[in-house]
């Protein structure tokens, strides 16, 4: 059972612009717009509150924080920015530690580096589908395991699936 909630209103707030974030990504209308309001929106919250934790907002909401922080790839210095109070907030248990992962891949991704944990997949000009390179592939699996995400063989079948559903759907 969630712990009552101090925000109730913010979390509201949190939740409607990752609804407009996931109709715009899984609708066939591609809108970069969404994104920038949404980053500008989730700058302002984090200055005010650090990151919006579980008990701000409960567990839905922080998640969400993430989300939009994730899709924010357009202000990469944002992204880095806001990965130190994520950070902040899983040490104190008011935000998910895989939350972390993605978001470190996401940043490395964006400045050209390999990843750490393999979130981060892409079709190349080829066509080929697979993850984006990744720093000490030997060690991915234990990186993964000490931020609770599933085994690499998993995610990656998973993102291959979810990939093949998208091309189909757009045939």
């Amino acid at each position: 059972m969630e712990k009552e909630i101090i925000n109730e209103k913010l979390k509201k707030e949190i939740l409607l612009m990752v609804e407009d974030d996931q109709k715009m990504r899984s609708g066939d209308q591609w809108n970069s717009e969404i994104d920038r309001l949404n980053t500008e929106r989730i700058k302002i919250i984090i200055s005010q509150y650090g990151w919006p934790g579980k008990s701000l907002v409960g567990e839905e909401g922080a998640n969400g924080v993430w989300l939009l922080v994730q899709h924010a790839d357009h202000d990469v210095e944002f992204q880095k920015h806001a990965l130190k109070f994520l950070q902040e907030a899983v040490a104190n248990e008011e935000a998910e530690k895989s939350n972390e992962a993605y978001l470190v891949d996401r940043i490395k991704v964006n400045t050209g580096q390999p990843q750490l944990f393999g979130t981060q997949f892409y079709e190349d000009e080829k066509g080929q589908f697979g993850p984006r390179p990744i720093e000490d592939p030997e060690n991915v699996e234990e990186r993964r395991r000490i931020f609770g995400l599933e085994p690499f063989s998993e995610y990656q079948q998973l993102m291959e699936r979810k990939h093949t559903e998208l091309k189909n759907k757009e045939k």
